[in-house]
């Protein structure tokens, strides 16, 4: 990979259709910034902040007992997976 590449997010579309100024964040094009800071500030105090992780990483985890790890790590319910999908989750 050169300085100059990049990747996008599956939410990459999306951003730009919602006004999203992106800028590169360790290879990644990322939105920075959708109106002013002031707005956004006060959009997130009053309403509901997200942020997009899809670029960050990625585990995998084998072995007899790794759906019982998953199980007490995650907030999903990873016996609700079919094998080969997965799911995003945090790792508590």
């Amino acid at each position: 990979m050169t300085s100059e590449q990049s990747y996008r997010t599956p939410l990459y579309e999306a951003h730009l259709a919602l006004g999203g100024r992106m800028v590169p964040f360790a290879s990644w094009e990322m939105p920075v910034q959708y109106s002013s800071i002031k707005s956004e500030h006060r959009a997130v105090r009053t309403e509901a902040g997200l942020f997009d992780v899809s670029h960050m990483g990625e585990f995998v985890f084998r072995g007899e007992q790794s759906v019982d790890l998953l199980q007490h790590l995650t907030t999903n319910d990873v016996n609700s997976l079919a094998v080969g999908f997965c799911h995003y989750s945090f790792i508590l």
